[in-house]
């Protein structure tokens, strides 16, 4: 009996720690459930700077007044993944290292905003947002452009008399020829993208979630799978609602600029080739000559890593980085790779090139 007592009572304590386990995350699930649990996301204080039509920019006022930083979403999800939950937080991050984060918001488009085109986006809120910033620092921002959002911001680089200090990109989609699928689809007009466009004249929600998904089947399943082995931990389960409820959350896409992302990125592959037509000027790549950092996640099943790679070598810019991170397409801005991954090799980049906050 004696050689059995040990082997027993390891295994009646792993029993009682089993359910007491199962105990905290059955009351962390009811607690977040009945919405008493639910973090606060987006929530670092701000000021409205400027606004257009539903364009917002937002000032972080909490922080120090340095060097600053303009952020540019995608159009597709809500613009506070930047700064998902305190203590998850890249404006946050940013701000620890010195710098005055701006961020744009596009707002929730409708009917009045089905006819932007790309260039409305390029030509003109963004460039008014830069103004905007400049205004307010005295001085131009660093731009970070991330997914389609770095995009705008590639195509405005390429386009402004003025360059910023300094261009990041993370996740940028470049060559949609490696972009998978749904761009195949497009490509070989197999789906026009007007056919995606419902009664105000924009692509809904619930077929941009639906896109999404396509791409991971079972993503649901995993975040679930996820959120209930960490369910214990209530930091950790937190953390895990936070980005689901975002990324769960999109918005409309203006339905002109998305059949021009269709036509001109996807079909004639134009960042690929290095020139885009948009309006009535040519964008090229080439023009792009601010220091340049390409950031890529080896786990993106958004923007696959052969879409993001060719972006460092098309712009003009003879000092032009390319680094790979350890990281999902979101990963690269929000959870412990964005904190220890993403924001380290962005500001010391930055140092290295004169741009630290305050020099």
């Amino acid at each position: 009996m004696t050689g059995l007592a040990a082997p027993l009572t390891a295994s009646l304590h792993g029993a009682q720690a089993g359910l007491a386990r199962n105990a905290r995350r059955i009351t962390n699930a009811l607690r977040i459930a009945g919405g008493l649990d639910r973090p606060q996301t987006g929530c670092s204080p701000h000021t409205v700077l400027w606004s257009k039509d539903k364009v917002t920019l937002r000032h972080y006022t909490t922080g120090p007044h340095g060097r600053p930083v303009l952020l540019v979403p995608s159009l597709i999800n809500r613009s506070h993944v930047w700064d998902l939950r305190p203590g998850d937080s890249f404006v946050e991050g940013l701000q620890a290292n010195g710098y005055d984060v701006f961020l744009l918001d596009w707002g929730v488009p409708d009917e009045h905003d089905a006819h932007n085109s790309m260039a409305k986006y390029v030509d003109d809120y963004l460039p008014a947002a830069v103004a905007a910033v400049r205004e307010s620092s005295g001085e131009s921002p660093i731009i970070l452009g991330h997914c389609f959002g770095g995009v705008i911001s590639v195509l405005w680089a390429a386009s402004t008399p003025v360059p910023p200090p300094a261009l990041i990109c993370l996740g940028v989609p470049t060559d949609w020829l490696e972009m998978g699928p749904l761009a195949q689809m497009t490509q070989q007009g197999r789906l026009d993208p007007e056919d995606l466009l419902d009664d105000s004249g924009n692509v809904p929600p619930t077929t941009l979630l639906r896109s999404f998904q396509m791409l991971r089947p079972l993503g649901d399943l995993t975040g679930y799978v996820t959120l209930w082995t960490r369910l214990h931990d209530r930091r950790a389960a937190q953390a895990i609602w936070a980005l689901t409820d975002w990324a769960r959350d999109h918005v409309p896409f203006p339905g002109t600029t998305f059949v021009d992302m269709v036509r001109r990125l996807s079909r004639e592959n134009g960042l690929a080739t290095g020139s885009i037509r948009l309006g009535d000027r040519d964008r090229k790549l080439s023009d792009v000559t601010t220091p340049f950092l390409n950031i890529y996640g080896t786990y993106d099943h958004v923007t696959p890593p052969p879409s993001v790679t060719p972006l460092g070598d098309l712009v003009g810019s003879e000092d032009s980085v390319t680094r790979p991170l350890n990281a999902g397409h979101i990963g690269l801005l929000v959870g412990s790779s964005a904190r220890t991954r993403t924001l380290p090799v962005i500001t010391t980049w930055l140092e290295e090139r004169g741009l630290a906050s305050g020099t």
